[in-house]
């Protein structure tokens, strides 16, 4: 059995990819459940309320709802809005300023793929058993050593400078 994966390293490789897709289902799965019993919790709190019948105090309301007013001047339609085009305004600004936000994130998320990609060229050019192979391997993890300094460097000034 050792040989075939030996001969067939990068049946792994593909194995592997098909994981990610699978745990990101699995994860949205979680997520919807924990989604699930935590509304089904808040209407059962509101339902407390209504069978003593009073009035929930607007704490509860607050702390259920997540502090979704309906004047909130993000919330509703845009076409019931009195001015539309402040609507959209503020969502543009709104979102314009949680990219950049997120900005370093996705530069980390770069500068970590690209180092993983290069240490494991890197370590499959000294496990490849044929001369010329474990050349090009080392030349691929050159590349992708560079572009993993160059996506670290990008993050680190990305979130030394972070946009306000």
């Amino acid at each position: 059995m050792d040989a075939f994966w030996e001969g067939h390293w990068w049946l792994l490789v593909i194995l592997a990819s098909f994981t990610i897709p699978l745990a990101g289902i699995a994860m949205g799965a979680w997520s919807s459940w924990l989604y699930f019993r935590n509304r089904r919790a808040a209407m059962d709190t509101l339902k407390e309320y209504a069978a003593q019948g009073r009035e929930p105090p607007k704490e509860v309301i607050d702390a259920l709802t997540g502090g979704f007013k309906a004047h909130d001047w993000y919330a509703g339609d845009p076409s019931e809005h009195p001015d539309r085009a402040a609507w959209y305004a503020a969502r543009a600004e709104r979102r314009a300023a949680r990219f950049a936000y997120r900005e370093p994130l996705r530069r980390w998320h770069w500068a970590i793929l690209w180092g993983a990609l290069a240490v494991g060229l890197y370590y499959a050019s000294g496990h490849v058993h044929d001369a010329g192979g474990a050349d090009r391997f080392l030349l691929a993890a050159i590349v992708v050593g560079a572009l993993a300094a160059a996506a670290l460097l990008s993050a680190i000034l990305s979130t030394i400078f972070r946009p306000r």
